[in-house]
């Protein structure tokens, strides 16, 4: 989840998303046979701010098609019946935030076996390996109650949510070459597992839809902010953003500590934790946020904007609400300084502005840059460009960086 950005936001962050996005897809677990109870987990989700939701679980043919819901089906569990043998069972989560609401599905489990089986699925089959065409995927077993005697392998290519799936000819080994025809769709193996006479069937989980070999990395819808207030033992909370990738999505943290400017940066904290707590040692200095990000197929890395400079423990003025920059980031726009809200009224300020790379670092002030309003000149092409204010009030000053604008075009 986003949270409200205090610090480090590429100025007012702006709600781009339709509504959330999974990083991990909403999964079931339980025992495909009538009388047992499926339960579904949402999976992880990233949004602004609080997100709330709704699940519906969906009855489909052996087939993965002909897809219906179930009257009332509505919550995180679903109890099978006699209806459900023979058919496959599917759940949609549905994630609301405040910019609308985004869609994601589970695999399809089943076929569902009867009451009281003479063979039954108890763990779902696993595809793994990267969903990307000329790469290969392998399916477990899954578990079975009792161990099978015998067990085939059957591929099958479906839509992107995993549904409406058919029998790829040939496919029939424990493992299956992502072919050109495969762009887009989820792919699934259906094991048959047999005792004597007793046959039954179960879904694996569904890949993701498949992509070209050019997709190297996850990519960014919004990208990592970090909340909090930049004063000596206060917490710093990063959120990553919200990020679209192919299966499910990791993240790593790394802070940095800088020095005022964001130059000369060493590295102060490394873990996959999004919390960074500031210490004596993090006075005068500014805190950078770098982002790690990992899916099937690759990893990307973002950058926060910088925070700071970090307030001493006992500091009487700090900002509780940072600048911003307003106006247009190309050559020749106008671009404007808002002070903020300070802890006590200040009695003037200073705006200094500052060119960084395209990451928002190694910033330098700009020469005669020292006014409310700047406009960027050809000097700043693809640079961001960053605002540092000044505050003072009852003799003490404090500086507070803005958030860096996009790179100037």
């Amino acid at each position: 989840m986003l949270a409200a950005a205090l610090l480090g936001a590429a100025g007012a962050v702006e709600a781009t998303a339709a509504g959330p996005v999974a990083s991990t897809g909403p999964t079931v677990i339980g025992t495909a046979a009538a009388g047992k109870l499926l339960t579904g987990l949402s999976g992880t989700w990233a949004g602004f701010g609080e997100i709330a939701y709704r699940f519906r679980w969906y009855r489909c043919n052996a087939a993965g098609a002909a897809c219906q819901t179930v009257h009332g089906a509505t919550s995180p569990t679903f109890k099978l019946g006699d209806r459900d043998v023979g058919q496959t069972v599917g759940l949609a989560v549905y994630a609301t935030d405040t910019t609308g609401t985004g869609t994601a599905y589970s695999s399809l489990v089943g076929p569902i076996a009867p009451r009281r089986p003479l063979l039954e699925s108890t763990a779902q089959p696993v595809v793994a390996g990267p969903p990307v065409q000329g790469k290969t995927v392998q399916a477990t077993t899954g578990t079975w109650s009792p161990v099978p005697a015998k067990l085939t392998f059957r591929w099958e290519r479906c839509n992107a949510n995993g549904r409406n799936c058919a029998a790829i000819p040939k496919a029939t080994g424990t493992s299956y070459a992502i072919t050109g025809a495969d762009l887009g769709h989820a792919l699934v193996a259906v094991m048959q597992a047999s005792n004597g006479s007793t046959i039954q069937n179960a879904f694996s989980t569904a890949t993701p839809a498949v992509v070209s070999a050019s997709v190297k990395h996850p990519s960014s819808v919004v990208g990592p902010t970090v909340s909090g207030y930049a004063e000596v033992r206060e917490q710093l909370v990063a959120s990553p953003g919200i990020w679209k990738g192919v299966g499910p999505t990791t993240f790593a943290y790394r802070w940095y500590r800088c020095d005022e400017n964001g130059a000369h940066c060493a590295l102060a904290q490394s873990s996959t934790s999004n919390i960074y707590t500031a210490g004596a040692k993090d006075a005068g200095s500014t805190i950078a946020l770098t982002l790690k990000v990992a899916d099937a197929v690759g990893s990307a890395t973002a950058y926060a904007s910088l925070v700071g400079p970090v307030a001493g423990a006992a500091a009487t003025l700090t900002p509780t609400t940072l600048p911003t920059i307003a106006g247009t980031a190309r050559v020749g726009g106008a671009l404007s300084v808002e002070w903020g809200v300070w802890s006590d009224d200040p009695s003037g300020y200073v705006a200094t502005w500052l060119r960084c790379n395209a990451n928002g670092r190694l910033c330098t002030p700009i020469a005669g840059a020292t006014h409310a309003t700047y406009k960027p000149t050809t000097a700043d092409a693809g640079h961001t460009l960053v605002a540092s204010v000044a505050a003072s009030a009852r003799g003490a000053t404090q500086s507070a960086l803005t958030a860096a604008t996009a790179p100037i075009t």
